[in-house]
């Protein structure tokens, strides 16, 4: 059997509220598309976020059907819900539209096919990771009675994203059996051998975020074409044609020298890192502008400033936690407890606990100004 294994195609994102970058994706989508009909693969695994949220806009929705009509019934699709396209509550999901089979809606579901087993469970987080942290242990014991099997889901590992809180499982947490782990969540492309197979992120297939550079620059964006008749699954990396997103300091004065080097089809995006001490954000802002008129679809800048960078060291290399870094970044105790607390809160969608604890905070806070002023 070959499978193409894709993820994160977060259709309906309008990057920097730009229409051109909501049509980037849907061309993203379907040249991945048109790679999977040449590649001929018998089953199509899309391991979350096929859309970007769970009310996608109708270009979206009208995208995926027309792209979905070239494949003409020919590939058996298999997918899961992510953490974007995951509706709130008990809601229907935009899939329903167009019959696709989600599995693991709430918990691990499998099908056989042909004499494979292809298990899936959608995305669990917050409260809810005891819960999936049940239901894969499932997954060994159904996969007993057969040669192969593969697993989808769309969660972060400890491996890949060290920061506590990021993360709902740890490696400890997945079952060891399945022949080829198809996830997804993870931005970047990711295959490592686990258990008795292969685990894989076949990472997004548009960059949608500047922290996804470095990975776009290494190993690109697209899908693995995954096949499964040897002892071992083998995996190709299919690598689509991108907007590029390029990373540039401002203080290397290389700004034209890169432009000029672009041998690209479309304009590129660019993300310009100022350092200094004293900055005037206006002025560098409007020279930036009429530098880069015409020769690049959209520029962001960073600044950093040296008082701030001072103040601010270098991390320790390994894991850190989330509310050491919090407190690390704010310097301030009562404003880190406050930022810890919510961050608490809102990973586990306790929204209204969240609301509770700002609040309080706000009361307090007033309450101390209200008395001061009236003293």
């Amino acid at each position: 059997m070959r499978i193409a294994h894709i993820s994160d195609t977060h259709l309906g994102l309008r990057q920097y509220n730009l229409d051109e970058r909501e049509n980037d994706v849907y061309r993203a989508f379907e040249q991945a598309i048109d790679r999977v009909i040449e590649e001929r693969v018998d089953v199509l695994i899309h391991s979350g976020d096929l859309f970007d949220s769970p009310t996608p806009p109708i270009k979206a929705l009208y995208v995926f059907k027309n792209t979905m009509k070239r494949l003409n019934g020919k590939v058996r699709i298999y997918t899961v819900l992510g953490d974007h396209d995951r509706p709130k509550r008990r809601g229907m999901p935009p899939h329903k539209l167009f019959d696709l089979r989600v599995l693991g809606v709430g918990g691990l579901e499998w099908e056989e096919v042909d004499g494979i087993l292809i298990a899936g469970i959608s995305n669990l987080r917050g409260r809810m990771a005891e819960l999936l942290k049940e239901e894969l242990k499932k997954f060994d014991q159904i996969s007993e009675k057969y040669r192969k099997s593969i697993l989808i889901a769309h969660q972060a590992i400890d491996r890949f994203l060290p920061f506590e809180g990021d993360y709902e499982l740890k490696e400890d947490d997945l079952p060891g059996s399945a022949t080829y782990y198809a996830f997804g969540h993870i931005h970047s492309r990711q295959t490592v051998k686990f258990g008795r197979g292969l685990f894989a992120y076949s990472g997004s297939i548009e960059i949608t975020r500047r922290d996804e550079i470095p990975s776009w620059m290494k190993d690109g964006k697209g899908f693995y074409i995954v096949d499964l008749e040897g002892d071992e699954p083998s995996v190709e990396k299919v690598n689509l044609e991108i907007r590029p997103q390029l990373e540039v300091e401002l203080e290397d004065n290389r700004i034209g020298e890169i432009l000029n080097q672009l041998n690209t089809r479309v304009e590129p995006i660019l993300h310009i890192t100022v350092r200094g001490g004293k900055l005037d954000r206006a002025q560098i802002y409007e020279k930036l502008k009429e530098l880069l008129a015409g020769r690049v679809l959209e520029f962001r800048i960073r600044f950093e400033f040296e008082d701030v960078k001072k103040a601010f060291p270098e991390l320790p290399r390994g894991q850190i936690s989330i509310e050491e870094l919090i407190r690390r970044y704010l310097q301030d105790e009562e404003l880190s407890k406050l930022a810890v607390e919510l961050f608490k809160s809102l990973s586990q969608e306790d929204i209204d606990s969240a609301k509770n604890i700002a609040q309080s905070y706000l009361e307090a806070v007033l309450g101390d100004d209200s008395e001061k002023s009236q003293a």
